[in-house]
């Protein structure tokens, strides 16, 4: 929770704060005019403090050169499910093709039948020019998944740190 004092009388403050929360596109979720607003803003695929779907919390208050505005941000849930839902699937689906991987190597190399050889068998044989062309793909797919699982924890991360720098920008348009 940062603190941000204003220049302002507080009922001048909350109109300016108000007004540009509803210009950058929040949604008003409940308000006490003139001591507090909170707000929802961003979207379920934002990838930044700034577009990350959120909710605002501002409470106002009197102080000795203006207007102290206390402000707190957090993301929403559904934000926070859909990113461990969208990683554990890509997780799963990286072990999974890894999995894959291993049992067609085996395969290749034993020049013998696996469980996943009838991927590539042709007329009751395994063609294994075609058991080596699709353990090549599952392992491409299980590289872009390792990466995309990286990728999704940086975005996480960052995101999290740096989640009240959109409520900070509002306060300084002030």
């Amino acid at each position: 929770m940062g603190e941000y004092v204003v220049s302002l009388e507080m009922t001048e403050a909350y109109a300016h704060l108000r007004a540009i929360l509803l210009r950058k596109g929040c949604k008003i979720i409940a308000e006490e005019p003139p001591t507090s607003i909170y707000v929802q803003h961003g979207s379920l695929w934002g990838i930044s403090p700034e577009t990350a779907k959120k909710t605002l919390c501002y409470h106002l208050s009197q102080s000795d050169s203006g207007t102290c505005i206390s402000y707190s941000s957090s993301l929403s849930s559904d934000w926070k499910n859909l990113t461990v839902i969208g990683s554990a699937l890509a997780v799963i689906m990286m072990a999974f093709c890894w999995w894959i991987s291993v049992d067609l190597e085996v395969s290749i190399a034993a020049q013998m039948p696996s469980y996943w050889s009838w991927i590539a068998t042709v007329d009751g044989h395994v063609d294994y020019q075609a058991l080596q062309m699709f353990l090549d793909l599952v392992r491409v797919l299980a590289v872009f998944l390792v990466i995309v699982i990286a990728l999704e924890v940086v975005i996480a991360v960052y995101v999290h740190l740096r989640i009240d720098v959109f409520a900070e920008e509002n306060l300084r348009a002030l």
